[in-house]
C-alpha cells in the first residue's frame, strides 16, 4: 500500500470513528458539578511518552490546602517549582503551562467550565505572568465536552466526560521561540474527582534568526489567515501571530513533548 493511499485510509477510518454518548451512563448525572475537594486527597498517574509509549515514572499529586475559593497542591511535574493553585473547579491559578513553565493566570485557565455536559463549549481570553521576570503573555483558550466515555486506567475503569481544548498561548524568547499552539484532552471521572487519563501535547513556532535578528512581533490574525502554522486557526479572530524578524531566516512549527497520564492509584475523601 503506497503512504498516500494508507493517509487516505487512515482519515476515512478517523472520520468514520462513531461520536462520543451524550446521554451519561446509568447513575451519572446530566450536569455534573465541580467537586468537593479535601486536603490529603490525592492521585498517582502513570506517564509515558505518546510518541515512542516509553515510561516516563509516576507522578503524585495531593492537596495541601483548601482556603476559600483557592485549592493548594503540592506534586512533580515537568518543569516549574511543583506547586500548583487551582480554583474549586480545577481552574489554574498557578501551575505549569503545557511543555512551558509555571505561570501565573488571570483570569483563571479555564481547564473546565462546572457544571460539566455532553456538549458544552466556552471560549477563553486570559493573561500569563512569568513569576520570575514578570513578562506577559496573552492566551486563548476553545474548549469542548465531547460527550461519555467508559475509560480503563490502571486505577480501573471509570465512566467520564472527554474534555478537550485547543490552546493558544503567546509565549516568545527573543529570536528562539514563539507562539506555541496546545491540544489538551482530559477525561474527567466524577467518581475520582479528577482526569483519569490527560494527553497534553504541543508545537512551537521556532525562530531561526538572521544577523539583524530582533524580538518575534506579534500581529493580529484576520479571518481566512491561519495563525499557527496552517493548522487550527483559520477564520479565527483576535488571535496573534509571532513573526521572525530575521533577514534570512524562515519560522516553522516544531513538535515538543507529547504526554499521556493515567490513573494508577488515588484516594479522595
Amino acid at each position: 500500500m503506497t503512504l498516500l493511499r494508507y493517509l487516505a485510509v487512515a482519515l476515512f477510518v478517523a472520520g468514520c470513528a462513531a461520536p462520543l454518548s451524550q446521554i451519561p451512563p446509568s447513575g451519572m448525572p446530566a450536569s455534573v458539578a465541580a467537586p468537593e475537594l479535601r486536603a490529603g486527597d490525592h492521585w498517582i498517574y502513570r506517564v509515558r511518552d505518546g510518541f515512542t509509549g516509553i515510561p516516563r515514572g509516576e507522578q503524585r499529586h495531593e492537596i495541601v490546602e483548601v482556603s476559600g475559593d483557592f485549592v493548594r497542591v503540592a506534586g512533580e511535574v515537568e518543569r516549574g517549582d511543583g506547586i500548583q493553585i487551582y480554583d474549586r473547579g480545577w481552574n489554574w491559578l498557578r501551575r505549569p503551562a503545557t511543555n512551558l513553565q509555571t505561570f501565573e493566570y488571570r483570569p483563571a485557565y479555564r481547564a473546565f467550565a462546572f457544571p460539566l455536559e455532553a456538549g458544552k463549549r466556552w471560549r477563553e481570553r486570559l493573561i500569563a505572568t512569568d513569576p520570575a521576570d514578570g513578562r506577559q503573555f496573552p492566551v486563548w483558550i476553545d474548549g469542548v465536552v465531547r460527550g461519555w466515555e467508559r475509560v480503563v486506567v490502571p486505577a480501573g475503569e471509570f465512566d467520564a466526560l472527554k474534555v478537550e481544548r485547543q490552546v493558544y498561548f503567546e509565549y516568545w524568547e527573543y529570536a528562539l521561540r514563539g507562539r506555541s499552539v496546545i491540544r489538551e484532552v482530559e477525561w474527567y471521572a466524577p467518581a475520582a474527582k479528577q482526569s483519569v487519563k490527560r494527553e497534553m501535547r504541543s508545537r512551537y513556532l521556532r525562530l531561526i534568526a538572521g544577523d539583524d535578528s530582533r524580538p518575534p512581533e506579534f500581529m493580529p490574525v484576520r479571518a481566512g489567515r491561519g495563525g499557527d502554522g496552517g493548522r487550527g486557526a483559520e477564520g479565527v479572530r483576535g488571535f496573534f501571530r509571532a513573526r521572525d524578524r530575521g533577514d534570512d531566516g524562515t519560522p516553522r512549527y516544531v513538535e515538543d513533548d507529547w504526554l499521556i497520564y493515567e490513573l494508577a492509584r488515588y484516594a479522595v475523601r
